[in-house]
């Protein structure tokens, strides 16, 4: 019991350690938070909206459903891609 205790009153000396610590951000910060939180729920939006327009299309289409085998093939040659273009841009220190 006083271990579990112990652990409480440590969480709330933390919490209270960050509180003290925290600062209201200026109002350039705040606009610049403002913008990249915006832009990315824009990029996933746009990215969702895509989806779901591929997806309806492919429902209504009559397809043969692709193997199995082909769907995870095709999932790891992207992850390749997606992670070799991440080294690439890693190694040219844009990142």
């Amino acid at each position: 019991m006083e271990d579990e205790m112990s652990s409480l009153m440590e969480l709330l000396k933390d919490v209270v350690r960050v509180i003290k610590l925290a600062s209201k951000p200026t109002a350039e910060e705040y606009k610049l938070f403002l913008k990249v939180v915006l832009a990315g729920m824009s990029v996933l939006g746009v990215l969702g909206f895509f989806f779901q327009l591929i997806g309806s299309t492919l429902e209504f289409a009559r397809f043969q459903a692709i193997p199995f085998q082909y769907t995870v093939l095709i999932g790891l040659v992207l992850l390749m891609i997606i992670l070799a273009f991440g080294l690439y841009l890693r190694s040219r220190s844009e990142i």
